[in-house]
């Protein structure tokens, strides 16, 4: 997914609800749902519920775990490092996930960019 088929209203939602800022704050590695309700100290039908909603703002991707066993896992990713707002005119944001580690130096110098192609 590109940052043109980015469900905008999905994006701002997600990073307004504390409870998906907290599931996106202990992503650091994989996790199943079972480790992120211990983790979170989160119900497991919210959990569920907040995972669905940050997938589909494409801020977290699911995973399956093959296991030889046969019982597959299914993993969570946090699927960028920070989500970069625009302000595009006066009444429109445009959210840009940051997919990639950056320096400050490269957010920095992505900054100015926007920033001069607003001028």
């Amino acid at each position: 997914m590109t940052n043109d088929d980015i469900d905008e209203q999905a994006v701002f939602e997600a990073l307004a609800d504390p409870e998906c800022r907290t599931i996106l704050e202990r992503l650091t590695e994989p996790m199943t749902a079972q480790e992120i309700i211990a983790a979170c100290e989160l119900p497991q039908t919210s959990c569920y519920r907040k995972l669905d909603h940050l997938v589909a703002a494409d801020l977290v991707e699911e995973r399956t775990n093959v296991r030889t066993d046969g019982h597959h896992t299914t993993a969570y990713v946090r699927n960028c490092s920070g989500v970069f707002v625009a302000l595009e005119g006066s009444d429109s944001f445009e959210p840009n996930l940051l997919r990639e580690p950056e320096s400050a130096e490269e957010r920095l110098g992505r900054f100015w960019t926007l920033l001069s192609e607003q001028l």
